[in-house]
């Protein structure tokens, strides 16, 4: 006949009978069993874990950086200097340069970048959006980062290839150098640009 247990929380129908001996073994011997497994299963999974963890860490950092285009693009287009300012770092660089085209420009420092765009965007009223960013490449060294992304200013008819610096900084992942290698697509504003003299409007046009 089996044991029966205090309470007859198991059948047993006189609640003051203990369990016998064997049973407090068994049951002893159980728990042991079930700790020994909780105890190889964490020290099994707790590597995976970390993995899992810190794949998610750097995914999220990668998406991070590729947002800094999202937010230089919408910045210059509307000429949001407090999303500009949240994008650069203060003494960032940025420079332009035309593969086929007079353009060659370097701005160091968000002041100096600002001011430029003020010149450069004031007339773009009605007209936004003029740039595409896409095809993002980010690569990540711990709290530096390099993206190249294309893009497509529609209203220059104009394709070109971001090259990006980014740092993580106590404000989050931020811009420290901007690189932009763009070529005009359309002949005739390629010939007009050509015929221009030299001086602030071949750059202007960005």
């Amino acid at each position: 006949m089996g044991c029966r247990v205090s309470g007859g929380a198991y059948g047993g129908a006189n609640p003051d009978v203990t369990p016998c001996s064997k049973c407090a073994t068994l049951r002893g011997m159980v728990r042991i069993a079930i700790l020994i497994l909780l105890s190889t299963l964490t020290a099994c999974t707790r590597p995976d874990l970390e993995a899992r963890v810190r794949a998610l860490e750097v995914e999220a950092d990668h998406e991070t950086v590729a947002r800094l285009a999202h937010g230089y693009a919408h910045g210059i287009d509307e000429m949001n200097e407090v999303l500009l300012r949240r994008t650069f770092t203060e003494n960032a660089v940025a420079e332009y340069k035309g593969a086929n085209f007079p353009m060659d420009l370097r701005l160091e420092g968000i002041d100096a970048i600002l001011e430029w765009l003020r010149s450069s965007v004031g007339d773009r009223d009605g007209a936004v959006p003029w740039h595409f960013m896409s095809t993002h490449l980010v690569d990540i060294d711990g709290d530096e980062a390099t993206l190249r992304t294309f893009q497509h200013n529609r209203h220059m008819s104009g394709v070109g290839l971001y090259t990006i610096q980014a740092r993580r900084t106590k404000d989050g992942w931020r811009i420290v150098k901007l690189h932009l290698d763009e070529r005009i697509l359309d002949p005739k504003l390629l010939e007009r640009l050509h015929s221009e003299s030299t001086g602030p409007d071949p750059v202007r046009r960005k």
